[in-house]
């Protein structure tokens, strides 16, 4: 029996969404993550709700805003799911090499 521990459950989307391999680990970047996917998170939620009423996303132009916005928001909840549960691998390797 090995000692070794199961595989975090976020390595296989984080491995593949950032393609660029290891990054340096270290102890701040798990609440600099959490925070800044936070602030990232409440401010295009507040963006969205300050839509004006006559808005709509029936031209090419709202359209891809409304996609620009959607993209940034699913990465943000998964910043926020990851400093919140995921290995110290993944964090380091979603915050980048810094």
């Amino acid at each position: 029996m090995s000692n070794k521990p199961p595989p975090c459950p976020y390595c296989r989307p984080v491995n593949t969404l950032c393609f660029w391999g290891p990054r340096p680990q270290a102890r701040w970047k798990r609440p600099a993550l959490g925070l800044l996917s936070l602030l990232v998170n409440i401010g295009l939620i507040a963006l969205f709700i300050m839509l004006p009423a006559g808005w709509s996303a029936g031209n090419l132009t709202s359209l891809m805003f409304l996609l620009l916005i959607v993209l940034i928001w699913l990465a943000s909840c998964l910043g926020v799911a990851v400093a919140l549960f995921a290995c110290d691998a993944c964090v380091a390797r979603l915050w980048g090499n810094v």
